[in-house]
């Protein structure tokens, strides 16, 4: 299996980990993938979203800098797929952080 394959199978295992409430062990899948700078947005969406559930800023940011970090470095691939995801991480890590700062 490919270290592609090997990270998709992360984010559906993550998925029904989420499904089964057993949140703690799905973010850590997810955290495998973005560590290893997965090139999908699955992650780093469910990541954000669980972390501002939990009001956990300082990791929702980190995780929306590593997912603009990412699809920024993909821009010259042309992909068309990863211009409007870059610009989707800019603006939720805009308000995350314009939110925090009040």
């Amino acid at each position: 299996m490919s270290s592609f394959d090997t990270m998709v199978q992360r984010n559906l295992m993550g998925k029904r980990l989420e499904k089964e409430g057993r949140v703690l062990e799905a973010k850590a899948l997810y955290e495998a993938n973005i560590s290893e700078s997965f090139e999908g947005s699955f992650p780093y969406r469910r990541l954000a979203i669980l972390y501002r559930k939990g009001k956990y800023s300082r990791e929702e940011i980190r995780v929306l800098e590593k997912a603009v970090s990412v699809f920024q470095s993909l821009i010259e691939t042309g992909r068309e797929d990863i211009r409007p995801k870059l610009i989707e991480f800019k603006e939720r890590l805009e308000k995350t952080k314009l939110l925090n700062s009040k």
